[in-house]
């Protein structure tokens, strides 16, 4: 079993992909910085199986999805995207690369019927998103970031990416999307995060800033 992960990881890496980049202006009152800081709310979730790990669309659409994780990395349709990361805490890493499956196709696949989501970690994070985020071009369901499988204090197996927005939206270890009808608050948005987070409109909280209660560390 073990090199059936390990031969779909490779595949994964080395299969070919589209190429998009996704590349705007810096955000206001952002600061360029050359490693990532890594926050996490909960402890990342330990002992995760590969040949059962899923990603899940639920909530209101047509078809439930239930994709295998190695189904994900090895049949779907893959994108390499290069982006810049915006923190809403005010730091951006340039140029980095995501490789993944587009949540358009998945999407396309569950019919959602409502225009509101909520992305669901594995470690019980959430947070939620307009539909129309997901639907855009650039927002993928990545499993590997910077040529390698994407690394656990990134959100390994699989981490939702959206570039359109603040980093807090892309949600690690992502393994279920809620298609719902009313936008409804994930984690940080019922402590008074914005619920859209646009980093180029500054949509960072909706009131005062919000208090940080998650553990530091910095990427070496």
């Amino acid at each position: 079993m073990l090199n059936t992960v390990e031969e779909a990881l490779k595949e994964a890496l080395t299969r070919p992909c589209n190429k998009l980049v996704y590349k705007r202006e810096l955000p206001p009152n952002q600061r360029v910085i050359p490693k990532f800081i890594i926050y996490d709310v909960y402890d990342p979730p330990e002992n995760i199986d590969l040949l059962n790990y899923k990603l899940k669309v639920t909530g209101l659409v047509e078809n439930r999805v239930e994709i295998p994780y190695i189904d994900l990395i090895t049949k779907a349709p893959c994108i390499d995207l290069t982006t810049d990361f915006h923190c809403v805490t005010g730091w951006s890493v340039l140029n980095v690369t995501w490789r993944g499956v587009p949540t358009r196709y998945i999407m396309d696949m569950a019919k959602p019927r409502g225009g509101y989501v909520m992305a669901v970690g594995a470690d019980g994070y959430t947070t939620n998103l307009p539909l129309s985020a997901l639907l855009e071009e650039t927002t993928i369901i990545a499993y590997a970031m910077n040529g390698k499988v994407l690394p656990r204090e990134h959100g390994f197996p699989l981490r939702l990416v959206v570039p359109s927005r603040y980093g807090w939206k892309s949600a690690k270890y992502v393994n279920e999307l809620v298609i719902m009808d009313e936008d409804e608050p994930g984690y940080w948005e019922l402590l008074g995060y914005h619920e859209n987070g646009d980093p180029w409109l500054e949509e960072r909280f909706r009131t005062g800033p919000a208090t940080m209660r998650r553990r530091v560390r910095v990427l070496r």
